[in-house]
């Protein structure tokens, strides 16, 4: 399975520098970033480029905040192909990702089910979990 990070400026990237530390050389993982004097058609041009030369039914695309320019960039690609993509990304999420896609026989859409069911434990007040655990 393959997953394609896609955001504001160098975020992506750093996501797949953060995550490959963590858990090693990761393979079909790759970002892109919007940057400001970047044409979102330019990037909506790109990300179509590596959809199209990866398998198409087999790949969850990742995007930084809801309705922003990256986000609208994967969207409109949503008209035209069966397209996965959890928009909202974080190191957590990315690291389930790519360790959920170890076992071969799961789905893009059983992985995208199972990432927003544990999404809100990728986000922990701390002073309330200090608080619970005294």
């Amino acid at each position: 399975m393959k997953f394609i990070l896609v955001s504001h400026g160098s975020f992506a990237k750093g996501l797949v520098e953060s995550s490959q530390m963590i858990a090693g050389q990761q393979e079909n993982l790759v970002s892109f970033g919007l940057y400001p004097e970047d044409d979102i058609n330019d990037l909506k041009n790109k990300i179509e480029t590596e959809f199209l030369k990866s398998e198409m039914d087999n790949i969850v695309f990742f995007t930084d905040l809801f309705h922003g320019s990256p986000f609208n960039a994967v969207v409109s690609l949503m008209g035209k192909y069966d397209i996965y993509h959890i928009t909202g990304m974080n190191l957590p999420l990315i690291l389930e990702a790519l360790m959920a896609r170890m076992n071969e026989d799961i789905t893009p859409a059983e992985l995208c089910k199972s990432l927003l069911a544990n999404a809100n434990n990728t986000i922990i007040d701390v002073k309330e979990c200090l608080k619970e655990a005294n």
